[in-house]
Parts: C-alpha cells; sequence; structure tokens
C-alpha cells in the first residue's frame, strides 16, 4: 500500500506541481483550503502533509497546530511558504511544524524530503508496533506469573504445615533436617507472597491502609526475623527510632519493605560489620535508613536499583542472588505512602538505604 501525502494549498497550479513531483511513488490528497484540510484527516489515514502557509481565512500556522494537537501519533508536517524570514520559521515551529520548503519549490529538494519524512513516518509505525507487542508480551508474562503464584500459594503452605506437625514428633537431626526444610519452603512462600503484592500494587488492587503504627514495635518485629542469621555471620544489628513515638501508615506493607532492606543489608554486609536500622518521625513524615557494611552500588546504577529486577548483580552480570523484586516492592510501597527511596553510599564503607514516608 502506498504512502498518502495530503498536500493543502489554496492554488490549484502548486498542487498540480507537487502532484507531478511526488505522484509517482506515493497517493496525493488535495485540500484547498486549512478546514477542508482537517475534515479530510478525520475520515482517512495519511502519512505526510505538505501544508501551504498563505492560505484564506486559516492559514498554515493554526492549521498545523491544530494537526499537531488532535494526532495520536507522529504525523509531520512540512511548511510549504514563500517567507524566508527567521521568526516566520520559529513561527511555524512554534505550532508544530517538522520542517520547511520554501517557493518557488525545487522540485529535487522537494522529492527528497518527502522521501525522507514517509521513512520516518513509516518508522515510528514499526516502533510502535514493536511497543505494543512488548507491552502485550510484558501483560502475558505477567498473567502467567500471577497464574503460578495463585497456584503454588496453597500447596506450599500444606508443605508448610505438614513440616511443622512433623518437627513435633522427631529429635536430633532429622528434626534438624526438618527445621532447615523449614525455613527454605518460609522463604519459598515469602518470595510467592512477595510477587502477589508487587503484582497488586501494579494494578491498583492493593490500596495503602493507614492506620497508627507504634513505630518502636515496627522496626523491632521488622528486624527480628534477621537476628539468628545475623549472629550467625557475627553481623551486629543495631536500632534506633528518634521522634513521634506513632504514624499512620500500611504497617503490613512497610514491615515488609524495612524486612527486604534489612535482609538485603545483612545479606551484603561481611562478619564483624554492623547494619544499622533508623527510623525518624520527622514534619509530617516518616524517614527509614538501613545501612549497610556491603561493597557499595556504583553511582551508575543507583538510579536503576529501585527498578524491576533491578540489582547490582544483574547489572554487572554476576549471579543473581534474588529474583529482583524486594527493592522494587519497597519503591511501589513509598509511592503509595507518597513517598520516595534513594541508596546513597555510607561514610566508612556500604550503602544506606532511605525510604520515605508520608504520614501527615
Amino acid at each position: 500500500m502506498r504512502p498518502a501525502v495530503l498536500v493543502v494549498d489554496d492554488e490549484p497550479m502548486n498542487r498540480a506541481l507537487i502532484r507531478g513531483t511526488i505522484g509517482g511513488f506515493c497517493e496525493v490528497l488535495e485540500a484547498g483550503a486549512g478546514a477542508e484540510a482537517l475534515e479530510m484527516l478525520t475520515l482517512r489515514p495519511v502519512d505526510l502533509v505538505l501544508l501551504d502557509v498563505m492560505m484564506p481565512q486559516m492559514n498554515g500556522y493554526e492549521v498545523c497546530q491544530k494537526i499537531k494537537a488532535e494526532a495520536r501519533e507522529f504525523l509531520p508536517v512540512i511548511l510549504v511558504t514563500a517567507l524566508g524570514e527567521q521568526a516566520d520559521k520559529n513561527r511555524g515551529l512554534e505550532a508544530g511544524a517538522d520542517d520547511f520548503l520554501t517557493k518557488p519549490v525545487d522540485r529535487r529538494e522537494l522529492l527528497l524530503r518527502t522521501r525522507a519524512f514517509l521513512r520516518l513516518r513509516e518508522q515510528d509505525k514499526v516502533i510502535r508496533r514493536q511497543l505494543e507487542e512488548m507491552q502485550r508480551l510484558q501483560a502475558a508474562k505477567d498473567d502467567l506469573v500471577a497464574l503460578l503464584v495463585h497456584d503454588l500459594r496453597s500447596p506450599l503452605a500444606g508443605i508448610v504445615a505438614h513440616l511443622q506437625l512433623l518437627a513435633e514428633d522427631l529429635t536430633g537431626r532429622a528434626a534438624n533436617d526438618v527445621q532447615q526444610a523449614m525455613r527454605a519452603a518460609d522463604t519459598a512462600l515469602a518470595r510467592l507472597e512477595e510477587t502477589l503484592q508487587v503484582r497488586l500494587l501494579e494494578e491498583g488492587r492493593l490500596p495503602v491502609k493507614r492506620h497508627p503504627v507504634q513505630l518502636d514495635a515496627l522496626v523491632r518485629d521488622s528486624v527480628s526475623p534477621m537476628e539468628a542469621v545475623a549472629r550467625r555471620k557475627n553481623v551486629r544489628l543495631v536500632r534506633i527510632v528518634q521522634g513521634e513515638p506513632m504514624a499512620p501508615l500500611d504497617e503490613n506493607l512497610v514491615k515488609r519493605s524495612l524486612e527486604n532492606l534489612v535482609s538485603n543489608a545483612v545479606k551484603y554486609t561481611p562478619a564483624g560489620g554492623d547494619v544499622e536500622i533508623a527510623l525518624r518521625r520527622v514534619d509530617g513524615h516518616v524517614e527509614i535508613e538501613v545501612a549497610d557494611r556491603g561493597p557499595g552500588v556504583p553511582d551508575e546504577q543507583k538510579p536503576d536499583m529501585f527498578e524491576k529486577f533491578g540489582s547490582v548483580e544483574a547489572k554487572t552480570g554476576a549471579r543473581r542472588k534474588g529474583i529482583g523484586l524486594g527493592l522494587y516492592l519497597v519503591k511501589l510501597v513509598a509511592e503509595g505512602h507518597e513517598g520516595s527511596v534513594a541508596v546513597e553510599d555510607r561514610p566508612g564503607g556500604g550503602s544506606v538505604f532511605r525510604l520515605i514516608l508520608g504520614a501527615g
């Protein structure tokens, strides 16, 4: 199918000249006035507009502005004008014009510019199709993940429950093996829950439900699951809570976010290091900082750390240590609380992950 070019000019001779020049490789549509051109654009698709400036009733600047305002995708407009002053070109650019042709039109230049903008138009179509296909594939992948999470949660919860019953009747090495299996199953179940929470937050189906939360208890309960791991690694956990003792937050979501940050901090901090968890209630917001003694995050990777599947391992090509959703969940929870997330260097080595939550 040949591309369509709309030629808008109140002089039939000018339209005939353009039609004779480019009609061999494209379909040429003609309009003698701005209003007629705008109506034609509502009736059929067009790939390029060659637009005269000096026309009665509605000049080319006005027509160009309307075309650009109503176009749902890239539709190039070339202004064809006898006006050669820079001020006239500036006015055309302000109206949204993509290029200019000066009258009397050089037929070779007309041919070359028309071909060039038709190629740009076709490239834009290809990119849009590729983006739509990527979005379709992303949606299909997300639906598959949601289905797997839904189907795996119940049997995995059943495994955990049966392991708990089995552990009550065993002693010695067998009991220890069952406890290890329970921890692994609990971790897998937590990963599934995290994936589901991310999916629901993205879709807006997991609203932030605020209620007064005791901040000291929030920090204590969030850090508690990692205390045994920290002791085994000889990593010291330091808790600091300052400011007002209460804040309106979604306790479950914030607790999950803090657990993710502390878990990462302990994982990357070497033996003998410390992890500092600081929470401050100040000026209508809650600021949470989790500081580790790990290898740090390179500056060029900091902006992407909280994106989906973002991690230092993923960026450097090293073996991944997780599925890359933990920090993304933290970001979603921050946004749900009208807040923000960031990562900075820690003095003396390591990183500081900062979570700010609106709590006015």
